[in-house]
This record gives C-alpha cells, structure tokens and sequence, in this order.
C-alpha cells in the first residue's frame, strides 16, 4: 500500500483548504430550477420538435441584431429540454424503444457541430453570443445530445418522468455546482512534463511542430509516458481526491465516524487537444459516453484557453447557458457535472493549440445498499458499475475517516500505475 500526503507547507495555492473562495465568483451558478418539468404521456405521444422559420438572407444581419439587443434586456433564451416519457405510462424498456425508434429517425448525417458554429458565427474566435439564431443551429445537435442522455437513463434504475435536473437516484447533488479551482503549477508542473515527454516547449504550439500522431508517440510505451503519468496520478491522489473529500466534508455527507471513503479515479486521462483548425463532433455527457452516473468530471487546462478553444458546457443539466471554461494561465482547473452536463468544443479558430486534461472521479461507501441513492449520499459500489469498471480504465484510492491526518490517501493497488484503456482515445485523443 501506498500512503500519498501533502504536505502543510504546500497548503498556499494549490491545497483545497485555500482554493475555494478565491475562484468561485468565475463560474457562480444560481438556485433556480433549471429544467422544464415533464408533461404526462398522455399529452406528449412523441419527442418534441422546435420548428423555427428561417430568415430571409438578405434580413438576416437585421434580425440578428435585433434579437441581441432582446437577449441584453431579456437574458439568454433557454433552449428547450427534452422530456417526453413517464414511467407512470411506460416500462424502462418501452421507454428505451420509444427513445431508440426516436433517435433513429433523426437525422444520420449532421454536418458537423463544429463548422455549423464556425459558419454561423463567420470564423470569430471570441466567445460568441449564443442569440436564438446561434441556439437554431445548435438545435439537431442538441437535439441528438439530450436523446442519447435520455437513451441512457432508461438503462438505469432512475425513474424517466424525472426531470434531467432532478435528484431522484443522482448522488451528492451539492457536490455537482461547476466550480472552478486552483493548484500549484510548480507542486503539480503537469504542462512542463507532458510537454518534455512529447519533447516540445510550448505545448500552445502543438500545431507548428509536425504531425500529432507522430508527436504522441513517445506515450505509446510504458518507459516514455511514466513521468506523465506518475505525475497525474499523484496529482488526483495528493490535491483532487483531497479537494473532492473537502468539499464533501464541508456539505456534512460523511455521516459515520471511523468510515472508510473509497474515491474511483481515471487511471489515465484524456488528452484533450484541440489544435486550429480542429472541430467537434458536437455536444455529449459522460452518461451518453457509458460512464455511471456518480462520476464528477475534472477539466484540468495545460495551456490558456480562451474563445473558440475552451471547453463549452452547461451550469447545470437542461439550462443550456453555455459558458467556457478559460484561463490565461496555467494553474485553474474546472470541477463540474460532466455525467449529466452537455459540453462541446467548437471549432477552434484561434491561432493557439488548447491542451487539456479530462478525466473523472467519483466517491462510494460500502456499506451504502445497492438500490440506496439520493441527493445527499454517496454513491453505493453498484452504482459505479459501468461498460468501463471491469477493464482497468479506473484505479481507486481512499481516506479513513478515522485517521487524525485524513488527506493521507492510500492507493488500493499500491505502487501499481495501470497501463491505459484503449476507450480513453489514448493516446490521440
């Protein structure tokens, strides 16, 4: 066993007992209800539709600045959210095929999310204004987002007439607010040694130095990306789980003294890179993706992100309010609810690489019974239990409660480093 501490002399800036307050105001969310409610079966037989008349070109400019000068006064028009099955009328399974025979008359072949944003907004690489005719180009992407989270909440025990915002069979709700934080870049120097293990000095510059699949190589074999990844997994085992057992300890959602919190983290993260010129596929969430639901996402930049190179997502699942998540330096990561969240890049039409690391982090008792989740617990083993859990994509650490030092955390594997899933999209990702 592996013991992994902290410590108090390197509380300054990168340990969560001082990160909270300081970067809060970046990413505040409100208490509002987020999320449309459902209509009864009875009133809705099919999923719904947003039917919108496309201006005349020539009025186009016209209608754009007139809608603008509503969102000022108005704020941002919320998208609407699907809701369309009740488990009042309706089997998990009917629900499934009701979803299934939906999504398939879709559309198959988007254009792609990316370059709808990029001609609508005419190559802009600020943060657009995301104005109803922005929203109407996103909207078959959307549409398809919301149809496979829906698809993969009728695999689970949660009841479908539930709103997407609700808290019936989600764990700790108030662990889910999207909050940023910082770290010390110089205790967890990840951009400097991700940059010397692809031997590259700016790694904003990705796009100048060759092909990407040749400059990833050297995380191939095990001997070239250990230093990357020792130094990840001491950053999610010394400062995340740490930061996650905090904010836990502070909502009170520990309540038996002498526990054993066991913490399931992504043995390796996604690289995210997104050079100029590159473009998503669109909108999705962790859940979509095959992922449980108790999984909390970290967006961890290695390079400034700004504009049209950050990552996009919501506040909270159903609101829609898209945002970035930006920095201009190294040092601020992101802390949200990527399970049930949407979130995108766009295209990125800036002159800079972006460089990211995503990968995620959940916490579960136990003792907790199998069928047992509401807002206000830990996640019970079963819930965890994904298309991922049997393949050695997570590794798993946990903090006794017990103990007088509780940000000691033990790795469950000892010394052990897995090697990466393939399903991470390692290494291109």
């Amino acid at each position: 066993m592996m013991s992994i501490t902290t410590p108090v002399s390197e509380r300054a800036v990168g340990h969560p007992f001082s990160l909270i307050n300081s970067a809060q105001p970046l990413l505040k969310t409100t208490g509002n209800n987020y999320s449309q409610e459902l209509k009864s079966s009875q009133e809705l037989k099919s999923l719904p539709t947003v039917d919108i008349e496309e201006p005349e070109s020539d009025t186009r400019d016209e209608v754009r600045e007139t809608q603008q000068k509503n969102l000022i006064g108005e704020g941002m028009t919320r998208t609407h959210t699907l809701h369309s099955l009740s488990a009042s009328s309706a089997s998990s399974e009917e629900s499934g095929n009701l979803l299934q025979e939906s999504f398939s008359n879709l559309h198959e072949n988007f254009p792609t999310f990316g370059l709808d944003l990029r001609r609508e907004t005419d190559g802009n690489p600020d943060v657009p204004v995301f104005d109803s005719i922005l929203r109407r180009t996103m909207e078959p992407h959307l549409r398809k987002a919301r149809l496979l989270r829906e698809k993969a909440r009728s695999r689970t025990k949660l009841e479908v007439h539930a709103a997407i915002a609700s808290s019936v069979g989600v764990p700790y709700m108030r662990l889910r607010q999207g909050r940023p934080f910082l770290y010390d870049m110089h205790t967890h120097p990840l951009h400097e040694i991700l940059a010397e293990t692809l031997a590259v000095k700016d790694l904003s510059k990705l796009h100048e130095m060759g092909e990407l699949r040749e400059l990833m190589t050297p995380l191939l074999t095990r001997a070239g990306r250990a230093p990357f990844q020792e130094a990840y997994d001491t950053f999610v085992t010394s400062f995340c789980i740490p930061l996650l057992h905090s904010l836990a300890m502070s909502q009170n959602l520990f309540h038996t003294p002498g526990t054993k919190i066991s913490y399931r983290y992504q043995a390796f993260p996604k690289i995210r890179i997104v050079r100029p010129g590159d473009a998503s596929a669109g909108p999705q969430c962790d859940t979509s993706n095959g992922h449980s639901i108790g999984f909390l996402r970290f967006h961890v930049p290695l390079t400034a992100a700004m504009g049209t190179n950050a990552l996009y997502t919501e506040s909270h699942p159903g609101k829609e309010n898209w945002h970035p998540l930006t920095t201009k330096s190294v040092g601020l990561g992101f802390l949200f609810d990527g399970a049930r969240c949407l979130h995108f890049n766009m295209e990125n039409t800036t002159c800079y690489t972006s460089v990211a690391l995503d990968f995620l982090v959940a916490i579960y008792d136990d003792r907790i019974a199998d069928d047992y989740v509401d807002g206000e617990s830990l996640c019970s083993k079963s819930i965890l239990e994904d298309q991922y859990s049997l393949s050695g994509y997570y590794d798993e650490a946990v903090i006794d409660l017990g103990s007088p030092s509780w940000q000691i955390v033990v790795k469950k594997h000892g010394d052990d480093i897995l090697d990466p899933d393939s399903r991470v999209g390692f290494p291109f990702a």
